[in-house]
């Protein structure tokens, strides 16, 4: 029992001397802290924006892959190399393309043919067409020329023949009938035999019936044969005619389909060309070639869900896809991303120095070349405000540095000449106010600020040469502590 007394008292002890040692620490580190004073002073301020970014080449090729579908990688130049205008890059299985061309040879020649054929018959379409429009218009003329001939001839000669029949059939009757009358007379005085008055006067029955047939003839040829025969030379006429005109159409229109079927064979061997030259470049593309003297570069996707399989011979790459990257390293920059709240102090033509994380004792001169106007959808802080990509392209040289390098831009915003400055943490609350702690005054002293970097504030009034600050003020309680030090704004003027 004693024992377990002595064994807690100890424990006790140790526990008691371990919070002595912190509480003496941490009087000693506070008092050590509240000892630590700037003196104000004059000096030029820099007002800068520092951000991380990659150095990038301000010219970059990117070489695709432009054949269709997917295509397997058979060789690929390593990584690193430095590779002349036309050095060869990458070459891809060319099997398919091969097959590809020869298909379309084929079906060219093929269309080729069809060209020829179907201009050959628009030819003979062409002559046929002509053929029929020339025996046509002559059927034209002909049946025209029957028609006058008709009009002009053959109605008076008919009507005349008709005319002198009849003339000559009453010459005949009246021959029968002085025959007959003078075989009575001879008959009475027994000269002249009964048979033949008969016969005589049938001979003038005869002739008084081709008189009559003459003259029936004659008035059906006047009414009704020669008008028949008028109208039918027209209707052959208009029929001609229309016979021409319905050839005309129809040559036409073979013309024009067979036209139609030349224009349409030429356009299936144009479409078939054009697939054939794009199966040429096909071909081509399986050989990828340096557009540029540079880096090799392979590519890779900036897309985090892209399940792409990576550029190494063996690969299949689908088309479009992004292969090799040739920076021209004479000229280089850095991209970086800037916070939405500073993004309306970053204007072109802004001075800038860059450091290489892998040379944090050399600064590189540079100026901004590019500010974005609309932010980076992929690029949000934390507090899901906006960030906006600017570029800085370095004008001392860089020589050694290849391309994806990490580096830091301080962008130049404003340079005050002999101003009081005092750091950051020196400023502080009180009341809504912006004061400051001098040594040796409980009180604080009101301060009116100015412009910032991440270290110093520009102090416009309150503070004079050789003034001590504490570098440890007390905070307002009422102090919203937002992440801005002042609540001013850079450029921004502060309430009077």
């Amino acid at each position: 029992m004693k024992k377990l007394l002595k064994n807690r008292l100890f424990l006790g002890l140790l526990v008691f001397a371990g919070i002595l040692v912190l509480l003496i620490t941490f009087s000693r580190k506070k008092t050590e802290t509240q000892g630590l004073y700037h003196t104000v002073s004059k000096a030029d301020l820099i007002i800068s924006i520092v951000e991380g970014g990659t150095i990038e080449a301000v010219n970059e090729v990117v070489v695709k892959n432009t054949i269709d579908g997917e295509s397997q990688i058979i060789y690929l130049i390593p990584e690193g190399s430095y590779v002349k205008e036309g050095d060869l890059l990458v070459e891809f299985d060319k099997g398919q393309a091969e097959s590809s061309l020869q298909e379309a040879q084929v079906k060219f020649e093929t269309h080729q043919a069809e060209v020829i054929k179907a201009t050959n018959d628009l030819i003979i379409t062409r002559s046929t067409v002509d053929s029929e429009l020339s025996a046509a218009k002559l059927a034209v003329q002909f049946a025209e020329m029957d028609r006058q001939k008709f009009q002009d001839l053959d109605r008076q000669h008919r009507l005349r023949s008709s005319e002198l029949a009849i003339d000559t059939e009453a010459e005949a009757l009246k021959l029968a009938q002085q025959r007959y009358e003078w075989s009575e007379k001879l008959a009475e005085k027994g000269f002249e035999t009964k048979s033949q008055v008969d016969r005589d006067r049938l001979e003038v029955s005869k002739s008084s019936k081709a008189v009559e047939t003459a003259q029936s003839t004659f008035e059906m040829l006047k009414e009704y044969d020669l008008k028949k025969e008028e109208t039918k030379f027209l209707s052959d006429l208009k029929e001609a005619q229309a016979k021409l005109e319905r050839t005309r159409k129809e040559g036409e229109s073979k013309i024009a389909q067979q036209e139609a079927a030349v224009n349409s064979a030429k356009s299936t061997l144009r479409i078939t060309e054009e697939q054939l030259e794009r199966f040429r470049e096909q071909l081509n593309s399986t050989k990828l070639y340096a557009p540029q003297n540079g880096l090799v570069i392979y590519a890779k996707s900036d897309r985090s869900w892209d399940n792409e399989p990576e550029i190494a011979e063996g690969s299949k790459i689908r088309n479009r896809r992004d292969v090799i990257k040739i920076p021209d390293t004479s000229k280089l920059k850095v991209q970086v991303k800037i916070h939405e709240s500073t993004i309306s102090q970053i204007q072109k033509g802004q001075r800038a120095y860059v450091v290489l994380d892998s040379q944090p004792d050399r600064r590189f001169l540079g100026k901004v070349t590019k500010v974005a106007i609309l932010p980076d959808s992929n690029g949000r802080w934390g507090d899901n405000k906006k960030v906006y990509t600017t570029e800085i392209e370095i004008t001392d040289p860089m020589e050694g540095v290849k391309p994806g390098v990490s580096a830091r831009a301080e962008i130049i915003i404003e340079e005050l000449k002999n101003v009081f400055s005092v750091p950051i943490q020196a400023v502080t609350t009180q009341n809504g106010k912006q004061v400051c702690y001098l040594k040796g005054d409980d009180q604080p002293t009101e301060v009116e600020v100015g412009l910032f970097n991440t270290k110093y504030i520009e102090i416009r009034s309150g503070l004079h040469q050789g003034d001590k600050v504490s570098l440890d003020p007390p905070l307002d309680d009422k102090l919203n502590l937002s992440g801005e030090t002042t609540g001013l704004k850079l450029n921004e003027e502060p309430a009077n």
